[in-house]
């Protein structure tokens, strides 16, 4: 992932601390048979996106430190090279690079000097899923992808949809939202191989929709995309869509496709 930082954004948007560490990238470790996950589908992805060990990575992670309560970003990219920022509690946003290795079934993160944080670690933990390295843990840090550079970049733009009204009863509906490609991430990155959902319940007598939002990665082959969230919604961890109509409109299986597409909006 070429990581290009471009002026800096005046607020720092992060799941990690609106939704706790776990509901980023891959999220929870079920692996698709628990938590609303789909064996079937979690076997089709493993098919399709076959996990490959100790390669070069070009992924980026979002992290919280043990003895910090900022959010940290890594981007890791293929020459082995990683870009790293953060914004401080005092607003002032901070950035500096290093190098990383993987091999061995681990990722050692090493930056380069810098005044700000001085950083050699190694992972005790990597969970795939969609087959990236998509969780890690070292001592110190937990991080969970938010974006990667492994779909063709033709296909990749930010793109925003409303879906239809599904689980239609006579005191509640679901209403659906989704986005790929987030272009207005922190920092100026956009984030590639991202996507965020945004699913609303809503039981007319209680007064109020109960909301959840969660970001996840996605991958796309042809029109076809599949999507991990972990373990951040209660009904699905794992989705399968299909992009249509020069990509202005898309369809997710698990979410009642028969009632008509999502519409880019």
């Amino acid at each position: 992932m070429n990581l290009t930082i471009t002026p800096w954004m005046p607020a720092l948007t992060c799941c990690l601390a609106t939704l706790g560490l776990s509901a980023c990238g891959g999220g929870g470790d079920d692996n698709g048979t628990g938590g609303g996950g789909s064996a079937t589908l979690q076997a089709e992805i493993d098919r399709l996106f076959p996990y490959v060990p100790n390669q070069p990575l070009d992924v980026l992670f979002q992290c919280a430190r043990s003895n910090s309560r900022l959010t940290y970003y890594f981007g890791l990219s293929p020459d082995l090279s990683f870009v790293a920022f953060f914004e401080t509690d005092t607003y002032q946003q901070v950035s500096f690079t290093g190098t990383y290795t993987h091999g061995n079934g681990a990722i050692r993160l090493v930056s380069n000097p810098n005044p700000v944080l001085l950083l050699d670690e190694t992972t005790t933990r990597i969970t795939p899923h969609l087959g990236l390295a998509a969780d890690f843990e070292t001592p110190l840090m937990r991080c969970g992808a938010v974006a990667h550079g492994y779909n063709d970049p033709a296909t990749t733009g930010f793109k925003s949809y409303g879906c239809p009204l599904i689980n239609l009863g006579p005191q509640s509906a679901e209403d659906n939202a989704f986005e790929f490609d987030d272009s207005t991430s922190p920092f100026g990155v956009a984030f590639r191989g991202g996507i965020f959902r945004q699913r609303d319940v809503d039981v007319y007598l209680a007064g109020g929709p109960t909301i959840w939002r969660g970001y996840g990665i996605y991958r796309r082959v042809g029109n076809t995309f599949y999507a991990d969230f972990g373990s951040q919604f209660p009904d699905h961890k794992l989705l399968k869509g299909a992009f249509a109509n020069a990509d202005q409109q898309v369809s997710v299986e698990q979410l009642e496709p028969e009632r008509g597409p999502c519409n880019r909006r």
